[in-house]
Parts: structure tokens; C-alpha cells; sequence
């Protein structure tokens, strides 16, 4: 049936209504604008007759309209039927503007394309805006039934819309208008073998295709039934459903799943959030009510929403704070595929002025030297008893060396002639000095004293003078300046590769300008026969979203995938790059110089961070120095004139000074 003309409709109020120009085309019918100047609404026009029960469903809908409907949803305003009162043949909806896709959000290519500013925070905000909408839905009693990334369209500021919402399953108190028709990969398991969908379905049936919606936009695109099969046989997306082959669950090794090369576990959520997972996608979800509901899922993403940090070292990635590390750094790094459009600069910081404020830091300089032996001190008086006793120990010691003096030169002259026992006679001198020395004296516990105050001071010096050459000396402010130095050095080595590779990009420019002709042939418009939405479904979950991303090795990897696909894939690569067209004029291109930015932005931006770091702590080095020389230099000089009076103190009763 063509589209009526457009003086034959009308709407439920007996208006006519015109139409504008066509907007859009789908299997059902065709959508167009409202004549004369309704911008805020469309109108879809049906290619067949519908049928009573059709008609029906659609005056429900029209009349359960609300404002909480209208905000999340392309629902049904107004009936519009073939002449007044006629039979109806299309309905008025809003008009949604500036939206794309879902999988326009969750995918990294198309994301950059369509969502250069989006990062993993604004995919969370999706998904709970998402879980939002269901919540919506299900709380007028309605089900979505057809879950899929086609009916969903996300705003710039991650607003979440449904349309073809008159699919949608409608039920009273007595009839059951179904959802006739579904996509396999977002199928729950116990509707996986049915033959088709006119039957009915439930909340906990949309809540599978939501947690599988949510899990492709947190995930990067990844779904969630589509890892690496350890068996030989082929496991398809819909059959591993059916099976709850979960490849990122807990289980995933039990069932022989493993996730895809180049993707991210469950522990980038909240241990909450993991587990809303595990229970929609294992068997105890078929229960009735089994699965997370739409609030379930708004409760913990909202809660992670809040628990969000940005990355240290790249300013577009977001990350779950209860991570040590940025997981998007680690995955880019590792997959050198870029998750997230990076700044448009390589560094935040100018490094010339940064050295300045290094410059104007004035050094230390080298410690004031404290040395016990440049104070002049005289000895404690002795009192008269100990300074006679100490007078008569050194008569006692002269005459006990006299002694020695004389027994050596007796025992020579003894020995001189032929031994006998008188020979022992020349040991009596120096018995006699023995006994001499051997004399205590009274002078015996002053020294004693005397000596243990000298070996006290000595010892507290000593600690005193390491810690002054430690906390007050210049080595640490040295040692800091030179890691500073050197990390200049380093910073301007990265910025001269960088320069080098800015000038390498004018010499590959055709090559560049293919792969991005490549970068936007995207797989959804690949036409062929053998590869269906499932099969696009799995290319996408192994990082395959463009031309550019075919390689014969890449697709063998993935499950299912054989040598005639791989084959068929190439030759549709072929096909893109047989299109391509070099300009000479096109010069070096952002996303080009964004290619580099982040490649290097990881080498530059932890030498930039510890730079600003190492300059706020060269100052407060030197600050430290400057107050400790203030506060331990009095208690220096103290320690050294103690040492030097102890040393005084004590050389009344030495031969020797040196002592130090």
C-alpha cells in the first residue's frame, strides 16, 4: 500500500494532517515530517493495511501516553488515520534530533567518529540512563520485548531514547498485544530455541537485553557471549546464550569460554556491578524475577558513577577508584588500539618556564663546618688531694721508666757474657718499675670519671655530626637537582622523537589518507550474504569494527570464523581500498597527529608529572636544609665545645692528646 495522500489523513480528532518531506525508511513503514512547520514531531506512515488487533494496540498505547514516556521514548502521541474516522494507518511521535545509535556509543571507532569528547564516564552515564528508560517502560506495565542496538539512540549528553516502540508488547486485564519479532544476540537463553516470537514475554526477558546493552558500552563494545571457545565446534553467539557460556563470568573456564584478546575482566567494576552480571547471564537469571531489574541496575551505576577518577597520565581516560592503576592505559598500551580521542597536545606544561622556577632556587651551598678541635678549652681544676696524688703518679711513672731503662742495659751486659742464673739479676729493675705502675694512686677515680664524660660526649658528637651532615648538608639537594636534570634531558629527547615523527607523517601521507578512507568503512555496511548481524556482533567483539581492522589472522582467532570468510572479508577490504581516492592537497590531519599524541603522550606525560613533583620537592629540600642548619647548629656547637672540654678535662692524666 503506498503512503495515503496526504489530504486523506487525519488525526483522532478528525484534523487533517499533511506530510511533509520523507525522513526515514524500515521494513514496517516509512517516516515523514508534519506540514506545515511541526518540528518537534513525525509521523510514520504503515506500507500495509493493519490489522484490527494492530489498530488496537496502537489506540493503547496513544491513550497510556505520559510525560515520563514522552522523555525516554518515541511513543505514540496521536492516531492518524485514512479519512476521518477511517481505519488507522500510521501514528504522530516525537521527533527525537541528534542521536545516533547505541553501538555508535560503545564502539571505539564509531565513538570516535560520532563521539570524539566521550569517555568511559560517559558510557557509565549511558548505561544508567539506559537501565533509566527500561525502568520506565516496565513500570507502566509495558515490555520492550525486541532488545537490540538498532531501537536505541543516545544524545551528546548521553540521553538515552527508544524508538520503534510500537513493537513493543501491550497487555490488559484480558489480551496480550506481543512483541512479534527479536534479535538472537540479545535473546535471553529460554527464548533462544523458539521458532518465533509470538509469545509472551516478560521483564525479566528485557532485563537479559539490557544487562547485555550495558555490558557492551562498559566494555568497549565487548559482548559478552562472544570470547574464545576452547571446544572444536562452532559456538555462535545465540548458541553460546543458550548455554550460558558467560566468556567473562566466573565459570567462563568450566565452560570452556575464555575472553577475547584485546578486552578488560570484571575487575574494572565494582564487585556490585560484576555480580549484577553474573546473575543475568548464568542459569539462575531463567527464574522468574531472576535477573537484575532496570532499578537494580540505575542503584550500582549511579554509585559507580560517583566512584570515578580521572587518570593521572591521560586526562580522557576514567577509571573505577578502587583500581590501582588506569585500565584504559594498560589496554591501550598493550592492544595499541586508542580507546579514547586523546587531547590535542602532546604536553600540558611549558617546560622552559618550569626550568625557571629551578633556576631561581638557590642552592644550599656546602654545609658550615663544626670541628671539636678549633675550640680552646682549658682543663677542670683538680682538687689538692687528687693534683698531689696525680704529681706523685708521674714521679712514680718517671722513676718506674728509669727503672725500665736500667734493667734493659743490665740484661744487655749480662747477656754479653756466658749464661748463668746471676744473669737473672738484670730483671729486679724492672720488676721494681712494675710494682711502681702498678701503684693505684688516689688520682685512680677522676680519670676514671674523667675518661667516661670524654667517652660520652664523644659518642653524642659523633650522632650529632651524622645527623648534621644528613639533615643540614647539601647532598640530597644535589642529588635532587641532578634526577631533575636528567629528567629535562629525557622530557626534550621525547619531544624531539615527537618532532621527528610530525615530519615522518608529510612523507606517508597516502598511506595515512587510505587507512582513515579505511577507518570509515565500517562492517555494518558490509552486504554480505554469509554475515549476518551475529556474525558483525562477533567481529565487533574481537576489535573488528572497520576495513582497517581486517587481517586474514585476526579473523581465524575469532570462534566460528573459517578460510571463506577470512576470504570474503579480505576481498570486501579490497573492494574498500579500490575505492579509495589519494589527495594530494590533504596535508597532515588532526586525527593524525591525535595517532601520535597517543603514542606519545604515554612516554611524556609520567616525565612531565614527575618534573612538577621533583621541582616542589627541590624547594622544600632546600627549605629543610635552611631550617635544619637554623634549629641543629646551636646544638652542634654545643656538642663540639662539650667534646672539646671533655677531651681538656681528661689529657691532665694522658701522655697524649689524641684522643679524637
Amino acid at each position: 500500500m503506498s503512503p495515503p495522500p496526504h489530504h486523506n489523513l487525519f488525526d483522532s480528532r478528525g484534523n487533517p494532517v499533511g506530510l511533509g518531506k520523507k525522513v526515514g525508511s524500515g521494513g514496517e513503514g516509512d517516516v515523514y515530517e508534519i506540514a506545515p512547520h511541526r518540528m518537534d514531531v513525525l509521523a510514520k506512515i504503515y506500507h500495509k493495511p493493519l490489522t484490527t488487533e494492530r489498530q488496537e494496540k496502537l489506540r493503547l498505547m496513544v491513550s497510556g501516553c505520559n510525560d515520563d514516556l514522552k522523555e525516554f521514548a518515541a511513543w505514540p502521541l496521536d492516531l492518524l488515520h485514512t479519512g476521518k474516522n477511517g481505519p488507522v494507518c500510521g501514528f504522530v511521535m516525537p521527533r527525537i534530533t541528534d542521536c545516533e545509535p547505541i553501538h555508535k556509543v560503545y564502539g571505539p571507532s564509531h565513538r570516535k567518529e560520532s563521539f570524539p569528547n566521550a569517555d568511559w564516564k560517559f558510557l557509565v552515564r549511558t548505561a544508567k540512563n539506559l537501565a533509566a528508560a527500561f525502568y520506565i517502560i516496565h513500570k507502566y506495565g509495558y515490555v520492550v520485548g525486541d532488545v537490540n542496538e538498532g531501537n536505541i539512540l543516545v544524545t551528546k549528553k548521553a540521553c538515552v531514547r527508544l524508538i520503534d516502540c510500537d513493537s513493543f508488547q501491550v497487555q490488559t486485564r484480558d489480551t496480550i498485544y506481543h512483541c512479534e519479532v527479536g534479535v538472537a544476540q540479545f535473546t535471553p537463553p529460554e527464548l533462544q530455541k523458539s521458532k518465533d516470537f509470538k509469545m509472551l514475554r516478560t521483564q525479566n526477558h528485557d532485563n537479559f537485553g539490557l544487562a547485555i546493552l550495558i555490558f557492551l558500552l562498559l566494555f568497549m563494545g565487548r559482548h559478552p557471549f562472544s570470547g574464545v571457545y576452547k571446544g572444536t565446534d562452532d559456538m555462535p553467539i545465540e548458541r553460546a546464550i543458550a548455554e550460558h557460556r558467560f566468556a567473562f563470568g566466573r565459570s567462563a573456564a568450566l565452560k570452556a569460554m575464555a575472553p577475547p584478546p584485546n578486552s578488560v575482566g570484571l575487575s574494572v567494576v565494582p564487585g556490585e556491578v560484576a555480580s549484577l552480571f553474573e546473575q543475568a547471564f548464568t542459569e539462575s537469571g531463567i527464574q522468574s524475577l531472576g535477573r537484575p531489574s532496570a532499578n537494580d541496575w540505575w542503584n550500582v551505576l549511579d554509585v559507580l558513577e560517583k566512584r570515578l577518577k580521572k587518570c593521572p597520565t591521560e586526562s580522557m581516560h576514567t577509571y573505577y577508584t578502587g583500581l590501582a592503576t588506569c585500565p584504559w592505559c594498560t589496554l591501550e598500551n598493550s592492544s595499541g588500539i586508542l580507546l579514547f580521542l586523546s587531547s590535542d597536545t602532546i604536553s600540558r606544561i611549558d617546560v622552559a618556564a618550569e626550568w625557571q622556577k629551578v633556576l631561581v632556587i638557590k642552592p644550599p651551598g656546602s654545609i658550615p663546618v663544626i670541628d671539636p678541635r678549633k675550640y680552646r678549652c682549658l682543663p677542670a681544676p683538680l682538687s689538692p688531694d687528687i693534683a698531689r696524688a696525680l704529681r706523685f703518679r708521674k714521679v712514680r711513672q718517671a722513676a718506674a721508666a728509669l727503672l725500665l731503662v736500667i734493667s734493659a742495659g743490665l740484661t744487655l751486659w749480662l747477656w754479653s757474657g756466658s749464661f748463668s742464673t746471676k744473669d737473672f739479676a738484670g730483671l729486679v729493675p724492672a720488676v721494681l718499675a712494675g710494682l711502681l705502675l702498678m701503684y693505684p694512686g688516689r688520682d685512680t677515680g677522676e680519670r676514671k670519671r674523667r675518661k667516661k664524660e670524654f667517652e660520652d660526649t664523644r659518642y653524642s658528637w659523633r650522632l650529632w655530626e651524622k645527623k648534621w651532615k644528613a639533615e643540614a648538608g647539601d647532598a640530597e639537594f644535589t642529588a635532587q637537582l641532578g634526577a631533575l636534570t636528567a629528567l629535562k634531558g629525557r622530557y626534550e629527547a621525547i619531544e624531539r622523537e615527537y618532532k621527528n615523527a610530525l615530519v615522518t607523517l608529510q612523507h606517508t601521507s597516502r598511506e595515512r589518507q587510505e587507512k582513515k578512507f579505511l577507518e570509515n568503512c565500517f562492517i555494518d555496511s558490509c552486504t554480505s550474504p554469509k554475515l549476518g548481524e551475529n556474525r558483525k556482533a562477533a567481529l565487533r567483539s574481537f576489535g573488528i569494527e572497520t576495513a582497517a581492522d581486517i587481517a586474514p589472522y585476526k579473523i581465524m582467532s575469532i570462534p566460528g570464523f573459517d578460510t571463506a570468510l577470512a576470504t570474503g572479508l579480505m576481498n570486501w577490504r579490497k573492494q574498500q581500498e579500490s575505492r579509495f581516492v589519494f589527495d594530494e592537497q590533504i596535508g597532515v590531519s588532526a586525527s593524525d597527529v591525535q595517532g601520535l599524541i597517543h603514542t606519545f603522550q604515554p612516554k611524556i606525560r609520567p616525565v612531565e608529572r614527575e618534573l612538577l613533583m621533583g621541582i616542589e620537592k627541590l624547594h622544600a629540600i632546600q627549605q629543610k636544609i635552611f631550617k635544619n642548619r637554623v634549629k641543629f647548629q646551636p646544638v652542634i656547637e654545643k656538642s663540639a665545645r662539650d667534646l672539646a672540654q671533655a677531651h681538656a678535662d681528661l689529657s691532665v692524666f694522658t701522655l697524649t692528646g689524641k684522643l679524637f
